[in-house]
């Protein structure tokens, strides 16, 4: 009776602990395709192009951000 009793908590544990597991290892490859998506993302957006010319506070000074022309604007 008392073997019967453990048999059965030892493969209650054995299940909690594969579950477990299982979720962990879920978890991981979910974290890396969430990377490797993001890494995907990042690839495919361009960065906006930043120009600064002059010192900030002096005359002249501009900063265009983006695809902008270095004319009057």
């Amino acid at each position: 009776m008392i073997f019967g009793f453990l048999k059965k908590l030892v493969k209650y544990y054995v299940d909690k602990l594969i579950h477990w597991m299982r979720m962990k290892k879920f978890n991981l490859e979910l974290d890396n395709d969430i990377k490797k998506y993001h890494q995907q993302l990042d690839k495919n957006i361009k960065k906006p192009k930043i120009i600064e010319t002059g010192k900030f506070g002096e005359d002249g000074w501009s900063i265009s951000i983006g695809e902008v022309e270095d004319g009057d604007t």
